[in-house]
């Protein structure tokens, strides 16, 4: 069996903290320098589904970009195995979003700084919250890399998203080469795992019993999501131990308390509490026992033994899981519609904020 540090070496993540993404930096540079927003492109922001062609006023860099992602496939069985599994749990893996993901990351402190770059994720949680919540259900839902799913055009999307954010800190005074590289290679890892591994545990946390079987398949599956996010092969593990292994290394040599970070888990918090909840327990007490202690003191939330231990009680457990409806297939259709409405209803979410000038 491998070891930690042979399987994931330090120097190896050295490497990778200073790597970025070369296929999206380019896009996002040739558009800059060819004054293209995209922002501001009524065919750019009408591309959601994959069966849309490619607009042809597009720079050629840009239409090369969408072409090249949406010639990544995903293994048919890999696909079916981790869109199954988030039909079957995903209105419990949407409150792990909110209350264990995305508060997780906060912890990783230089990425905690990146997201800070953008004050409209301490202004508007809820955006950053609901953003990722259809980002989530895009690229898992079923139908999310068929013609007439929103996978691909998803993904390049919010991948051009943090081209651009390396782009404008780099070009910026507020970085510096010690920091690495922003949304580098190690940080897109991280973020991918709190996606699949983070989730997982986050399900058995609320009392599922999610199979090794299962685990993998859903790990593999955001495997395939993060390549097209343009994480490279070396830290996508493919096994559940291979994950274990990786998420460790990263929070020993990421995780502590920053400031950007606390601020960013306490706004999160603020919002979610204002949200009506289907379970009793406080907002705080359900955060707290899903990110644990060591977790919560990095991101400055409080943490109350003796109110998450009421949670871990097997029967108020089973009394937290059983708030999620049994019927998942009816309650996934929910959320479709809940999604569509939204979008019908208003603006379309538009993930490339940061090429704003």
């Amino acid at each position: 069996m491998q070891t930690q540090a042979i399987k994931y070496p330090n120097k190896a993540l050295d490497i990778a903290r200073k790597t970025a993404d070369v296929l999206a930096d380019k896009t996002v540079k040739d558009l800059f320098d060819s004054g293209f927003n995209p922002l501001s492109n009524t065919a750019y922001n009408q591309l959601v589904f994959n069966n849309q062609p490619i607009p042809n006023q597009f720079p050629e860099g840009l239409k090369s970009y969408f072409a090249t992602i949406k010639s990544y496939q995903i293994e048919d069985k890999v696909a079916a195995e981790g869109s199954q599994f988030y039909v079957e749990h995903a209105s419990a893996i949407m409150l792990c979003l909110g209350m264990l993901s995305l508060p997780y990351c906060y912890a990783a402190a230089e990425g905690a700084k990146v997201l800070s770059f953008s004050k409209r994720i301490y202004e508007q949680p809820e955006k950053r919250l609901t953003e990722t919540a259809e980002f989530v259900f895009d690229v898992c839902s079923p139908e999310a890399f068929k013609p007439e799913g929103k996978g691909f055009i998803s993904i390049a999307k919010v991948r051009l998203m943090h081209a651009a954010i390396r782009y404008h800190l780099l070009h910026s005074d507020k970085w510096s080469d010690e920091q690495g590289t922003p949304v580098n290679q190690e940080d897109m890892a991280g973020t991918n795992l709190s996606f699949s591994l983070i989730a997982i545990r986050g399900l058995r946390k609320l009392g599922y019993s999610i199979s090794a079987k299962e685990s993998q398949a859903y790990i593999r599956y955001w495997n395939g999501i993060g390549a097209m996010l343009g994480v490279e092969q070396d830290w996508l593990p493919d096994s559940n131990e291979e994950a274990f292994i990786l998420d460790k290394k990263i929070k020993s040599r990421n995780f502590t308390y920053s400031t950007e970070g606390a601020l960013l888990a306490v706004n999160l918090q603020n919002y979610i509490k204002s949200q009506p909840l289907p379970f009793s327990f406080p907002t705080e007490t359900m955060m707290s026992y899903l990110l644990g202690e060591e977790i919560c003191a990095m991101i400055g939330l409080p943490y109350d033994r003796l109110e998450v231990d009421l949670i871990s009680n097997i029967k108020n457990l089973n009394a937290v899981r059983n708030v999620f409806p049994t019927n998942q297939k009816k309650e996934f259709r929910n959320l479709k519609k809940q999604f569509g409405e939204r979008n019908s209803g208003g603006t379309p979410f538009k993930f490339l904020t940061s090429l704003s000038p």
